[in-house]
Formats: C-alpha cells, sequence, structure tokens
C-alpha cells in the first residue's frame, strides 16, 4: 500500500484572512519542489476550484502532473472522495471559513494546522476556536495534532499605527495559541494568484521573459515576488517544524 498522504491546511473560521490564496501559493511551492501535490478544495465558495480551472485553462500551471486539483462538496461523501482522490505526497485541504461538520472532517484528516491571523481581534477568537476543535479531535485519536498562528496580510507601512495588534496579541496569548515568527507581508501577487494567474512562480517566469522590461525594472519586479516566494516557503518550513516538534515528543514520551 502507498503511504498516506502528508495532509496540511492552512485555516481559520475567520472570513478574509487569506486561507484559499495562502492554500494555493502553498500547494504550488510544493509542486515545485517536484512533489506530487493536490489541493483538495471543501470551501463552499469553491475559490480554490476557480483558481485551478482558470490557471489551467491559462496554461500558468505545471503539466508534469505535480499539481492536481480534487473539489468535494458538501453533498459528497468526504470519505468516498478521498479513497478515489489521485495519488499525491501531500495533499493540501482549503475548507470553509465557519464552524461545521466538513470542517471537522478536514481537521480529523490533517497532520499539522496553521492559523493565518489578520490585526482584527476576531481572528484571535476564531483561532481559539480552532485549536478547541483540534484539540478535541486530538483526543479522541489519541494522537496531537500540532497547530500555530502566523501573522497575514501585514502592512509594514501602516503596522507600528496599527492599534488592533496588541489586543489581537493578547487574545491569542490568553488563548495560549502559539505564534510561529512567519509574517506574511501585504502583496499584491497574492491577489494576482487568487484571480487565476497560476503561481508565484509562473509571474516570476512571466516577469523574466517580458523582453519589454528595462533590467533594472525586471530586477525590481522580480525581486518583489521573489519577496513574495520567500514568504511562502517560510510558511512550508513552518510546517516542517511543527511536524518535526511532533516527533520529538512522541520520541520523549
Amino acid at each position: 500500500m502507498a503511504a498516506k498522504p502528508l495532509s496540511l491546511a492552512i485555516s481559520t473560521f475567520k472570513g478574509g484572512a487569506g486561507k484559499s490564496t495562502l492554500n494555493v501559493n502553498l500547494a504550488a511551492e510544493f509542486a515545485q519542489q517536484g512533489h506530487r501535490t493536490l489541493i483538495i478544495d471543501c470551501d463552499e465558495q469553491e475559490s480554490s476550484t476557480r483558481w485551478y480551472e482558470v490557471s489551467k485553462a491559462r496554461g500558468l500551471l505545471p503539466a508534469d502532473g505535480t499539481l492536481l486539483h480534487l473539489r468535494i462538496s458538501p453533498d459528497d461523501s468526504f470519505r468516498e472522495s478521498l479513497d478515489k482522490a489521485p495519488d499525491a505526497d501531500i495533499r493540501i485541504y482549503d475548507v470553509g471559513g465557519y464552524i461545521h461538520k466538513r470542517a471537522v472532517q478536514v481537521y480529523q484528516e490533517c497532520d499539522a494546522i496553521l492559523i493565518p491571523i489578520v490585526a482584527e481581534p476576531t481572528a484571535a477568537t476564531s483561532a481559539i476556536k480552532v485549536a478547541a476543535i483540534l484539540q478535541e479531535i486530538s483526543k479522541q485519536r489519541g494522537t496531537p495534532i500540532p497547530y500555530a498562528a502566523f501573522w497575514n496580510n501585514i502592512d509594514m507601512i501602516a503596522l507600528r499605527h496599527n492599534r488592533s495588534l496588541p489586543e489581537v496579541h493578547a487574545i491569542l496569548t490568553k488563548g495560549k495559541i502559539p505564534i510561529v515568527d512567519t509574517l506574511v507581508k501585504k502583496s499584491n501577487h497574492f491577489s494576482d494568484v487568487g484571480a487565476g494567474f497560476g503561481s508565484l512562480y509562473s509571474k516570476l517566469q512571466t516577469i523574466e521573459a517580458n523582453s519589454s522590461l528595462r533590467p533594472s525594472a525586471r530586477r525590481r519586479a522580480a525581486d518583489s515576488v521573489l519577496d513574495a516566494i520567500d514568504s511562502i516557503k517560510k510558511l512550508n518550513n513552518e510546517f516542517i517544524g511543527l511536524l518535526s516538534r511532533e516527533v520529538k515528543s512522541e520520541q520523549v514520551a
């Protein structure tokens, strides 16, 4: 039997936290590394499905089978859909932004979860709800699901003047939600990807192939995309860190 795919999700119950956009970027990053990656869209809004279909139609996704897609609608059997899913090394789940049965089913499959936090108090309270569900699932299945929060869509210019951040941080601290070091800055590049323009890597290729740009302008544009790519690579590493810490805790136990 094939090994069970590594199952990950960037998830929260706070709308507008950027989870779908980050999930598709994370999937594209794993595919870029050569892993067979399956993004599983369980979100009622079908954001990941729309991204995949539009990007594929534009010829902006890998053609080597490293990046695949599966849509599981609310009426579909979750277990039967997974049993018929394409083979993959990694599964990235995109689930709706509210507490419901499908979200719990997704969490039960996951090996680790990152929770995006924007500078709004409701983002912190949503993170606490996610953590409570993960803790309950961990008790039921006997193995913990490592999780942590990270700051997303941060405007670096407005950061020092944002009066919500201390309150959000206080709520997370009181709720004992771990926060990783990675901070994802606000970027139009993520919006472009979410609109169906492939991945950050396809955008980088487009810039590098644009002969109408002067070398200095091409370099500046490429550096901006590389900065966004670096954020996704850091999220990738945060997942590795969560999984590694979990393995070490099991070995100690």
